[in-house]
């Protein structure tokens, strides 16, 4: 259950330290996060103010641009999935009826505005996300959390869900290269049930797997808490800068709305 899996930060790949204090780090995407979502979504220029922001910071902490793609392409259609649903869904009195593919269906105008909303915001939320665990050790991201006293339960949870999506995903591999050796092609409706089959078995790997790993870790000691690891003292100077670009955000949030 290592951090074997897991991906490299970019700043490891540079044997540096970061340009910014991973606890300055947490509190300027997390505000950045917060004001996003309070920001209206007719207020484009502030939003392009805030992803020229997240643009700014692939430079600064030397994230290639096809990695952040790559990353943020696993998340973003789950956002925009949840978001396309709501032009059809939400509908208020009054609301103006855009009639599409020869009226099958009918869009409102306060679903777009929701759509553009949830887009823009989730987007923004994924990408915060994407650089800040590109440029910094997920561990070092928890240790961060746990510096600003977020509950602990959260913390190891958030932790081990981000391990074992690893393990089980190493695990789905192996599965379906078995499958695939025993000449499944996948060309025909009744060969779906084998994926059911999948599923199910991977569950109850993951779920066996898990308990083994519960016992091991009991054995070692483990009574329910980690201990917090050390974070070297906090500079000023990196709360300053992060200070002044969280009321840049802000100045931006009132100024563009």
């Amino acid at each position: 259950m290592s951090g074997g899996h897991a991906h490299a930060p970019v700043a490891a790949a540079h044997d540096d330290a970061p340009p910014l204090d991973i606890r300055a780090q947490v509190l300027l995407f997390f505000s950045l996060i917060v004001i996003g979502v309070s920001t209206p979504p007719q207020a484009l220029a502030a939003f392009a103010a805030y992803f020229l922001f997240v643009g700014a910071s692939l430079i600064l902490f030397r994230i290639p641009a096809l990695l952040f793609l790559k990353r943020a392409a696993v998340a973003i259609p789950f956002v925009l999935m949840i978001a396309a649903f709501l032009p059809f869904l939400k509908r208020e009195a009054g609301d103006t009826l855009y009639p599409i593919l020869g009226g099958v269906l009918l869009v409102s105008e306060s679903g777009l505005r929701a759509l553009a909303n949830t887009a823009l915001k989730g987007l923004l939320g994924v990408s915060c996300l994407v650089v800040l665990g590109a440029a910094n050790p997920f561990q070092l991201v928890l240790s961060a959390l746990q510096w600003y006293r977020m509950p602990a339960a959260l913390v190891q949870l958030t932790g081990f869900t981000y391990r074992y999506l690893f393990v089980i995903s190493d695990e789905l591999r192996r599965m379906a290269r078995a499958r695939d050796a025993r000449g499944y092609r996948g060309r025909w409706i009744w060969q779906s049930r084998i994926i059911g089959q999948m599923i199910a078995t991977l569950f109850l790997r993951s779920y066996e797997r898990s308990e083994r790993i519960h016992a091991a870790m009991s054995s070692r000691g483990y009574d329910g808490t980690i201990p917090e690891s050390g974070l070297p003292p906090a500079s000023a100077a990196h709360f300053a800068a992060a200070a002044v670009c969280v009321a840049s955000f802000l100045a931006v949030r009132l100024w563009l709305t």
